[in-house]
């Protein structure tokens, strides 16, 4: 799960630094530091140990802290780059600067309420993803927000809440794999298997080598009665943790 988030987060670098770069291309510290990303997802340091490339990057982003023209992109990426290496701590810091910064940029507090999350401080979590939901157009919401309020409702044990949430990010996005899979943990939390069961074999669809899923699939499934079909998904849960 580690790995994957890892990833994710890598291509998000990179989505916004073909965002950021092209609007100053002048911010040479920025393009220095995206550079040094780069560096990191082709695995420079393998073949050059002495090199970090993490640390480049983070150098050069702090240069372009001292650029009020470049400030606020500096804050993100060396936000991420910390959340990136696991210290949700100091990453928070850079996000709530960047949230100051620019006040109209709303997304970022579901970025602020993941670090929350995992910090385990759900009711700071719980009130960052609100804001990023509520501040979110009508028309184009921020369903990242409501995938976080339904997590954070998991962890509380709000089944009802969590369900309401999921399908709110649902809404007009039914490829949405983490929604859909947190539907379904809160359907067989509530006990109401079929549902799990239909909404877990749409995630199957989505990310067959998920998991969580197969768990909640195979636990949905044997809550259900279908013994076999349970069989088959544990089965098929410990082949990828084996392949791992």
């Amino acid at each position: 799960m580690k790995k994957h988030r890892a990833i994710a987060l890598i291509a998000l670098i990179f989505i916004a630094a073909g965002t950021l770069v092209y609007a100053r291309t002048g911010a040479e510290y920025l393009d220095n530091g995206f550079m040094a990303l780069y560096y990191h997802a082709v695995r420079l340091e393998e073949t050059f140990p002495r090199v970090n490339p993490m640390a480049l990057a983070i150098g050069e982003f702090e240069k372009a802290l001292r650029d009020d023209e470049t400030s606020g992109e500096a804050m993100l990426m060396i936000g991420m780059i910390y959340q990136y290496l696991d210290r949700p701590g100091t990453a928070l810091g850079y996000f709530m600067d960047f949230a100051r910064l620019h006040p109209e940029e709303t997304w970022i507090h579901s970025f602020i309420g993941d670090l929350y999350a995992e910090m385990g401080r759900l009711d700071e979590a719980e009130q960052s993803y609100r804001l990023a939901a509520e501040s979110a157009p009508e028309e184009d919401p921020f369903r990242q927000a409501y995938v976080g309020l339904g997590n954070t409702a998991l962890e509380r044990g709000d089944y009802a809440q969590a369900r309401e949430a999921f399908a709110k990010a649902l809404e007009d996005a039914g490829d949405y794999f983490d929604a859909r899979l947190g539907l379904g943990k809160a359907l067989y939390y509530l006990e109401d298997y079929e549902e799990a069961i239909a909404a877990l074999e749409v995630a199957q669809l989505q990310a067959p080598r998920s998991i969580p899923m197969f768990y909640y699939l195979g636990l949905s499934y044997e809550a259900a009665g279908l013994k076999d079909q349970a069989e088959h998904a544990f089965s098929r849960m410990k082949e990828l943790q084996e392949s791992e």
